[in-house]
């Protein structure tokens, strides 16, 4: 398994940073992933595991931490934050 570069952004709560890391960590598995993908597939494939897979609360705060600054995050998971369906709504 590869080690990925992704870093959550610090906050204040430990919970929440703690649960950060973790979807940061898990959305870095899912990019590690499709890497191997044509480039035109693999940001709509990461993006379309999230949308699946994830549940509202974790897609709305992954967003939440990362759409105003995406720069903890590898290149991939980058282009794939803006088709990751926001998690309110349906």
């Amino acid at each position: 398994m590869t080690q990925t570069t992704e870093q959550p952004p610090a906050g204040t709560d430990a919970h929440a940073d703690d649960k950060l890391a973790k979807l940061t960590r898990m959305a870095g598995q899912i990019a590690d992933f499709f890497k191997s993908y044509p480039e035109a597939e693999a940001a709509a494939s990461v993006a379309d595991h999230i949308n699946q897979f994830w549940t509202r609360r974790m897609r709305a705060d992954f967003l939440a931490a990362y759409t105003a600054r995406p720069d903890g995050l590898s290149p991939l998971l980058r282009r794939a934050l803006p088709l990751i369906r926001p998690g309110g709504g349906g």
